[in-house]
């Protein structure tokens, strides 16, 4: 049997959020265009690529986001997105709905979006526990839009979390070693006995 003895030594792990904790690896980007093709609607991955980049920006600066749940954030990102789109409505092929089928089309799209993320915090819930219940202790670190906190209460994983570090909110972002060098800090333990855990090995694990 390989044995691994860094493995004793760890005493916290830490989550990613956007892509990890709240799902399987995948992209926000990837379930936008999972939810839009649900629906009946295909962009190019370009066009979606620039709507949601522009999205993202919004995000990062809006005074809503900082107390959204899960779904107004979602609803909110999406309206920045199709705010871009119909710039060039005929292109995106947005051009054929009317109002009325805009706004059951967003809720649709809204609905094919988180769906999925609520059902695997179900599951992710259960693993928190259980890896509380070993001893280790949690938390998050995350890139976020200053709600992280909010989703960790939304999503059911905050009873099980010791320290929520959210980028906007202390302003540092991954992949500054900073972030992490603040969340060791937080728990009062050494970098060496913390493991970090995320879907980007440049973001996430290299720094950390």
């Amino acid at each position: 049997m390989i044995r691994f003895p860094f493995i004793a030594m760890i005493r916290a792990l830490l989550f990613d959020m956007g892509g990890t904790l709240d799902g399987d690896g995948e992209h926000w980007l990837d379930r936008f265009a999972s939810a839009y093709a649900s629906c009946g609607v295909m962009l190019s991955r370009e066009a979606l690529r620039e709507a949601f980049d522009e999205a993202e920006r919004h995000a990062a600066s809006d005074e809503r986001i900082r107390s959204a749940d899960l779904e107004t954030m979602v609803e909110c990102h999406l309206g920045w997105q199709w705010e871009h789109l119909d710039r060039d409505a005929s292109a995106a092929g947005l051009d054929r709905f009317d109002r009325a089928d805009r706004l059951r089309l967003q809720g649709d799209i809204v609905k094919h979006f988180t769906q999925p993320i609520r059902r695997l915090a179900v599951r992710n819930v259960a693993l928190l526990g259980d890896l509380q219940s070993r001893g280790f202790v949690l938390g998050v670190v995350s890139n976020g839009c200053g709600n992280v906190e909010v989703l960790c209460q939304d999503l059911g994983f905050a009873p099980f979390l010791s320290v929520v570090v959210d980028s906007r909110r202390i302003g540092i972002q991954k992949p500054d070693p900073a972030i992490y060098e603040h969340a060791a800090a937080r728990l009062g333990l050494p970098p060496s006995a913390i493991m970090m855990i995320g879907d980007s090995f440049d973001r996430d694990v290299r720094p950390a």
